[in-house]
């Protein structure tokens, strides 16, 4: 399954731990700030229970599961990561190269 994970870390500190719990949950991919899109095994719930105790409690936190309805603009690179896991993961569902340059 392939989850999306973001955040609002409030509190200057050190996060390290909290990145590294993230990259632990599987095949990631990060190229938002503050969001990682991650293939796992692990649930939604999962995640939330292992990051929780590595954030303060003005932190926020969603962790949710995405199906093959997505859209937006990122690099081609993030693109092929993402129909690539995706495809594997539901592999009867037909799949779309969303990549799209801007326009000016």
């Amino acid at each position: 399954m392939m989850v999306l994970i973001t955040y609002e870390l409030k509190t200057a500190r050190d996060y390290t731990p909290f990145y590294a719990a993230i990259q632990h949950q599987g095949d990631w991919c990060h190229y938002l700030a503050a969001t990682w899109l991650v293939n796992t095994t692990s649930t939604p719930q999962a995640i939330a229970t292992a990051l929780k105790p590595l954030m303060e409690g003005n932190d926020f936190l969603l962790v949710v599961e995405i199906t093959s309805n997505y859209q937006g603009w990122l690099p081609k690179e993030a693109w092929d990561w993402i129909n690539s896991r995706m495809y594997a993961a539901t592999p009867t569902l037909p799949f779309i190269n969303n990549y799209a340059a801007p326009t000016k």
